[in-house]
């Protein structure tokens, strides 16, 4: 039996996954809007909460700013949502937005205003 305070634990755990590749995506925003014009989309790394995801998704650069500009939403694969911590806002062809819940919402807002997202 876990103790009580493992799910809060495993929330800021996943929080703090999910902002590591929230932040590689920052980085490779730039390379996404050098191709952006020819292929209409951003290639991201997904999301989720499993660092080791190594899977990609292709996003409508409008899609990614929205998502952005809430910082307790993230993209991740089809599949990849945990819904102890998130749940889903919105599906598209092969993603999903999450938002964090909880605990790791709390968390994913603190992140994102120590990184300047």
């Amino acid at each position: 039996m876990e103790s009580s305070s493992s799910q809060p634990e495993r929330e800021v755990r996943a929080a703090r996954n999910q902002a590591l590749f929230r932040a590689v995506n920052k980085k490779l925003e730039a390379i996404n809007r050098e191709f952006e014009e020819v292929t209409e989309t951003f290639t991201i790394a997904c999301e989720c909460a499993d660092v080791n995801c190594v899977q990609m998704i292709d996003i409508r650069g409008e899609e990614y700013e929205a998502v952005r500009a809430k910082p307790r939403h993230f993209v991740v694969v089809s599949g990849h949502v945990y819904s102890d911590v998130e749940k889903v806002v919105r599906e598209s062809d092969g993603y999903a937005v999450v938002e964090k819940t909880g605990v790791a919402g709390e968390e994913a807002e603190t992140l994102a205003e120590l990184e300047g997202a």
